[in-house]
């Protein structure tokens, strides 16, 4: 599974059949305009199509515009056309997607993401709030939804030497997912708690052998952007651990949420 930028793909031809295959309307507008090359002139020339794939797959695709259906200007950057398909749903793909744009607004300098929709409670989900209803381009009422674009500081956590339990050791299932198997130490931190109320919970890196307690240094956290808690990366050596190992190896259970990493 990977994020891939249609205009700097390869196979773009391919990519147009995958969208093609949609069953919603505004798929086939937004092929249309890809094929005539309007979709930057109509929604501002940094708008990028982002899809979600696997292999040749097309699994979810969203646009991260300057501009939506929303006439505002001040307003901006935009989530629209955000699409998953049937057998993809359910199992929160889409949600990689708006962490990517996400990320997009924070290299950019925004201090906010917006997305219009007549959905109720979906985006929230994905950790936007409704802000109001507003009137698009045809003058019908939309609901606008807004994220805020935040920078975290973990300054007083990460080099934090910490110790605790491992509740769900290596190579054992999720208790309540049991096709989900840990590979990595999982466990939390004794005596601190998170924002949900529970002590803190941590993915401890450095060893392939089962443990019951740990002791090690904080070199890293995930903050999630659509939940209330955050989960610590521990190093039992305190050595750093490369950010592209973290992200693969919590990917299992990460892949759910929408996160940021901060070492």
């Amino acid at each position: 599974m990977q994020i891939l930028s249609f205009f700097s793909s390869e196979n773009k031809e391919h990519w147009l059949k995958e969208i093609s295959k949609s069953d919603w309307r505004a798929a086939a507008f937004l092929v249309d305009i890809l094929r005539e090359e309007k979709l930057k002139e109509i929604y501002g020339d940094s708008t990028e199509l982002l899809l979600l794939v696997e292999g040749e797959k097309l699994m979810s695709f969203c646009t991260y515009a300057d501009q939506d259906e929303i006439e505002d200007s001040s307003l901006t950057p935009w989530v629209g056309f955000v699409y998953t398909f049937p057998e993809y749903r359910g199992m929160r793909r889409v949600g990689k997607l708006l962490e990517h744009a996400y990320s997009i607004a924070k290299k950019n300098g925004f201090q906010t993401l917006y997305i219009s929709s007549e959905e109720e409670g979906l985006y929230e989900k994905y950790g936007f709030t409704f802000w109001k209803m507003m009137k698009n381009k045809w003058g019908e009422e939309t609901r606008v939804h807004r994220m805020p674009v935040v920078d975290m500081d973990y300054s007083d956590v990460i080099g934090k030497t910490v110790s605790g339990t491992i509740d769900r050791p290596i190579h054992t299932p999720h208790p309540n997912h049991p096709e989900m198997i840990y590979p990595i130490n999982y466990g939390y931190v004794d005596g601190i708690f998170a924002g949900d109320g529970d002590e803190q919970d941590v993915y401890v890196f450095g060893t392939e052998e089962t443990l019951s307690k740990f002791e090690g240094k904080v070199v890293g956290v995930i903050h999630r952007l659509n939940d209330c808690e955050d989960k610590w990366i521990v190093s039992l050596d305190g050595n750093p651990i490369d950010r592209d190992t973290i992200l693969r190896t919590v990917e299992f259970q990460e892949q759910y949420y929408m996160s940021e990493l901060y070492l």
